[in-house]
């Protein structure tokens, strides 16, 4: 314990820190020693080979070794200092500059051996500009692979690597080992220590390999742990509302609507009846492209939980949506004589307080919102149901709190935003996962292409003739504001040429700094067909159902994200009519234009989220989850995956055999998953 004791102790107390530097860390996430061995560095430099001067080129990384044949200081016209060094190592000479340091004049003095460290340029001689340095006698310091370390304030790169080396030194035999020796032998892992050495001052580049690998497995391998013992909590520890749920209410329910049901809905409406009839909790995730009817099974859920007498949230991420799903969900629970009320921020608080009181009375026994509905003063009389939207837009925090509202709801968690099948289980392991693929007005016919800049003229040309054919349309920016450098275009000024090219009764603007009564008035002119083209920022990726809308441009679509596209994508062709999709695009990265080329090519969401898992990797995708991940800087995505894969076995095979990981080989685990999750109950 003592050993633990000491890792834990405030990183203000080691040599060199301090209180001021304390609070520098502290912005990096590090209050105490076991924070800063675990702040792994964000690249490495190779300084393993010294180069000669006579071999170098402009704009190469380099690390030199010579001697400083002369030194000056002077200033800039602005009067900036500029010290500068004379560097000779026997093949070729080099001028070192270093700008606002007149302090060096004092470090460097002439005929001292320096190693130097960074960019060389060219401008009438050979340059190296504001290099690292070091002197000759510490070269075992400033050799080798080195770490590259987020900085803050005036924190430097020298500064923590020199306490990285002195606490590595002093305190990484005490970061006793918690992965079982057995896993260890079978994934072929290294141990903490090595790792940690490893990770920080490289021995070698497959030393360094080996101890991401260690971090990368440690950290799924934890979150897996944290996950399954919420899975088997659930199903066979926690209590929950058995909901009357069945075959008579599924027929019922499918009488009042218009139109029937896809085999993807009935079938998900039954997982759900099983879920909310059992004594204990649901807990499901519901994945399906925009217009599957996801809001159906949402209101099913909500027509299960009300006619058992209990109340439902359905929390979504912005106010349109909120206002959209309430008009739906009310126009089918009214068949079940079901009271809907809805709650979102800047609501008249007369009317607030009314819905309110009638939640807290029971009146109201459906509520759809935005995040006030995690407000504190929002009580439910017997909440049963929490059902989240697009819950990837909101985070643990916030669905916590909802949830919180009831001893142990019923929850429905549905996003647009498919899952790549070989993460589902990694990252919702906890969850039961559902998914739709079927639409109800069959599959949809929109056809994307991607242009150039110069071919804007041609594409507005053409958003004209489908205009004047009776077509609805989309024009989507990135941006409010005049972008900085001009490098992306503003939503005003596309608003301003759309209404010259169609005239501006035809055109309506919409972007999340309006107000609510703003929005609800273009969305309904919008959807009246009042309005024939909306320009708007991405605040119509989810909410705005226009069914008839047939197409949309993205301007400076490689500002986007992959999924964002197909989302916003989703809004268009949703009767099954022939639709465009038409990207503007010059992306400068060669991942801007594989998304752009995904998007193109496919048009399946599953197989789009695939894609996306080739072109990000895993670590990202798992970013998405979970924040804190380092990232998981292995050789491929299929590497990725497979480490995933062996990390979710092991840490399901080990709680299978020890569920409160009590025996003397699992107490070790149990302590580490004690300090990184201390909410987590054994």
């Amino acid at each position: 314990m003592q050993g633990i004791n000491r890792i834990l102790e405030d990183v203000r107390y080691l040599k060199g820190v301090g209180p001021k530097r304390a609070g520098l860390l502290a912005r990096l996430g590090i209050k105490n020693v076991r924070d800063l061995l675990y702040f792994f560095p964000r690249k490495y430099q190779d300084r393993r080979a010294v180069k000669k001067i006579s071999q170098l080129n402009k704009d190469d990384q380099a690390l030199i070794k010579g001697r400083v044949l002369l030194t000056s200081l002077k200033r800039s016209r602005k009067g900036m200092p500029i010290f500068e060094a004379v560097i000779d190592d026997g093949t070729g000479v080099i001028l070192a500059t270093w700008f606002n340091q007149p302090y060096l004049k004092d470090v460097i003095r002439k005929n001292q051996e320096l190693l130097l460290y960074g960019k060389v340029d060219y401008y009438q001689r050979l340059r190296i500009l504001s290099p690292e340095y070091e002197l000759v006698e510490k070269e075992e310091e400033v050799t080798g692979i080195l770490p590259v370390y987020t900085l803050t304030g005036n924190i430097t790169q020298k500064f923590m690597r020199g306490l990285m080396r002195k606490t590595l030194d002093e305190y990484v035999h005490l970061m006793g080992e918690f992965l079982p020796y057995e896993v260890r032998e079978r994934r072929n892992l290294l141990n903490r220590v090595v790792s940690l050495r490893n990770i920080h001052f490289p021995e070698s580049e497959l030393l360094l390999h080996q101890a991401q690998k260690r971090f990368a497995f440690e950290e799924i391998f934890l979150l897996q742990l944290v996950i399954a013992r919420k899975r088997l909590k659930r199903k066979f520890f926690l209590p929950g509302i058995s909901h009357i749920a069945g075959e008579d209410l599924r027929r019922a329910f499918k009488e009042v609507l218009p139109f029937e049901l896809t085999a993807d809905q009935e079938k998900v409406m039954i997982q759900i009846e099983k879920d909310m009839a059992s004594p204990r909790p649901m807990n499901r995730l519901l994945q399906g492209e925009v217009g599957t009817g996801k809001t159906i099974i949402a209101s099913y859920a909500c027509v299960i939980a009300g006619r058992s007498g209990y109340q439902s949230a359905v929390m979504v991420p912005t106010e349109i949506l909120a206002h959209q799903q309430y008009v739906k969900i009310g126009e089918i629970l009214s068949q079940f004589d079901l009271e809907v009320g809805i709650l979102v921020s800047g609501m008249d608080r007369k009317y607030r307080d009314e819905v309110l009181e009638r939640l807290k009375s029971g009146d109201i026994d459906v509520v759809v919102g935005t995040h006030a509905l995690i407000q504190e003063d929002v009580e439910f009389k017997k909440l049963g149901l929490v059902v989240i939207d697009e819950q990837h837009k909101f985070g643990v925090r916030q669905r916590e709190l909802l949830k919180g509202k009831s001893n142990v709801p019923d929850c429905l968690y549905m996003t647009a935003t498919p899952i790549p099948r070989t993460l589902a289980l990694t990252l919702f392991g906890d969850l039961d996962i559902s998914t739709m693929k079927e639409y109800p007005r069959g599959e949809k016919n929109v056809f994307t292409y991607w242009v150039n800049e110069e071919q804007r003229k041609d594409v507005y040309q053409f958003l004209k003739e489908m205009v004047e054919n009776s077509a609805q349309g989309f024009v989507v920016c990135p941006r409010i504001e005049e972008h900085p450098r001009g490098e992306v275009r503003n939503i005003q000024e596309v608003f301003n040429e759309i209404c010259f090219i169609l005239g501006r009764e035809k055109v309506a603007v919409l972007h999340g700094e309006m107000s609510t009564e703003e929005k609800n008035r273009v969305i309904t002119e919008f959807q009246r067909g009042e309005k024939k083209v909306l320009v708007s920022t991405i605040v119509i990726e989810v909410g705005i159902d226009v069914p008839d809308a047939s197409i949309m441009i993205v301007e400076s679509a490689d500002r986007f994200g992959l999924s964002q596209l197909h989302q916003l994508r989703g809004r268009i062709g949703r009767a099954g009519q022939v639709s465009y999709c038409i990207l503007i695009a010059e992306p400068r990265t060669s991942e801007g234009r594989k998304r752009l080329q995904a998007l193109v090519s496919e048009d399946d969401g599953f197989r789009i989220s695939e894609q996306d898992l080739e072109i990000r990797g895993a670590g990202e995708l798992l970013g998405e989850r979970q924040h804190g991940f380092i990232d998981i800087k292995l050789r491929n995505v299929n590497q990725q995956i497979q480490l995933l894969n062996i990390a979710r076995e092991e840490a399901f095979s080990i709680l299978k055999k020890d569920p409160h990981l009590d025996s003397k080989v699992n107490l070790p685990l149990k302590r580490e998953l004690k300090i990184r999750f201390p909410s987590l109950e054994f």
